[in-house]
């Protein structure tokens, strides 16, 4: 009971929420896995067939070969949705992220260091993305959990999403 009212436990049924994973490397592998063990619908995007295909990726829902620069329009990323930006360069994280602040995703992480961040956002805001709209990255992406390996990171990684996922569920008392 919240301020005289009875709380009332509903859980919504409907479709689960999708993890956009962007880059198909070590990290992208573990982030895959547990993400379907946390019943995500998993779709890995990567610009090359080397790192995206079914072979490294069995439990993925959707595997797109694509130019991250123009896969954007065939993706329906909406507020249960979860983007992940882990791919091979900086050039490529970069045009993943600027595409990613066009949408309404619940989550947006970026990976890498400090010195890397500060470069990509410099180049964003130079192209007219504010500062605001930076507020939304998660990067460096993750809770500090002083992770190391690719498994580590990824559990870091979907630790922070699922913090994401709750809060953004809880039902506040007036």
């Amino acid at each position: 009971v919240c301020g005289g009212v009875m709380d009332v436990f509903i859980e919504p049924i409907g479709p689960p929420p999708t993890l956009y994973i962007f880059g198909g490397g070590h990290i992208s592998l573990s982030l895959a896995k547990i993400g379907k063990m946390l019943e995500f619908r998993v779709v890995v995007i990567d610009d090359s067939p080397e790192f995206a295909n079914r072979e490294r990726f069995p439990e993925a829902d959707e595997i797109l070969v694509q130019d991250f620069g123009s896969v954007y329009p065939q993706l329906e990323i909406n507020e249960p949705s979860y983007i992940v930006i882990v791919t091979r360069g900086h050039l490529s994280d970069e045009m993943v992220l600027e595409q990613a602040l066009k949408t309404n995703a619940l989550y947006i992480g970026m990976i890498g260091s400090k010195k890397k961040i500060k470069t990509v956002y410099s180049h964003l805001q130079s192209r007219g993305i504010s500062k605001e709209m930076l507020q939304r990255v998660r990067a460096p992406i993750g809770l500090e959990i002083s992770a190391e390996t690719p498994e580590e990171i990824a559990v870091s990684i979907l630790a922070e999403i699922i913090k994401v996922k709750r809060t953004s569920q809880v039902p506040h008392c007036k």
